[in-house]
């Protein structure tokens, strides 16, 4: 079976073919120009109305700046804003509020106290802390071995002077 590879030149199918109603390439061009000249006079009368009627909002607005106001003018508006303004609040000394800081931190993390005395709530040093739990912790993984007995649920007893007893 011998195939030719020419097919013959303007061949088509002929139930395929193209919209005939379609637009053409001149109606397109000229709603493309309409719409560029609407968007330009829209555009156009949007910035007139705002020059218009934004007149009178401008007109009595006093110019405060140093380069383009004189002294009189100034001196009408009660001096240089720039020597009359307040100054902002910053920290006078970053330095001695962070050490407060953490001195406060450290009574914290380092000092028995009450954190909620309705509810019986203390807190102990960190390092007692670790040392509970890390009490706790043994206990807990010799009775997973399957010796010993269940630990309290904090590790120790606390009184209610916030003292922790030792286990």
């Amino acid at each position: 079976m011998e195939t030719n590879n020419s097919a013959p030149v303007g061949v088509r199918h002929p139930d395929v073919n193209y919209e005939r109603r379609d637009l053409d390439h001149r109606t397109v061009i000229v709603f493309l120009v309409a719409l560029g000249v609407a968007g330009l006079l829209i555009h156009l009368i949007v910035w007139g109305a705002f020059e218009e009627w934004g007149k009178a909002q401008f007109v009595s607005h006093q110019t405060t700046n140093p380069i383009m106001t004189s002294n009189e003018q100034l001196e009408e508006i009660g001096g240089d804003p720039a020597l009359t303004f307040p100054g902002p609040r910053i920290q006078p000394n970053p330095v001695a509020d962070v050490n407060k800081f953490r001195i406060y931190e450290e009574d914290r993390l380092n000092s028995y106290g009450w954190v909620d005395p309705g509810a019986g709530k203390i807190r102990i040093p960190i390092e007692r802390a670790i040392d509970i739990l890390g009490t706790s912790w043994q206990q807990q993984q010799s009775l997973v071995a399957g010796q010993g007995t269940p630990p309290s649920p904090t590790g120790a007893q606390i009184s209610r002077s916030g003292a922790a007893a030792k286990p």
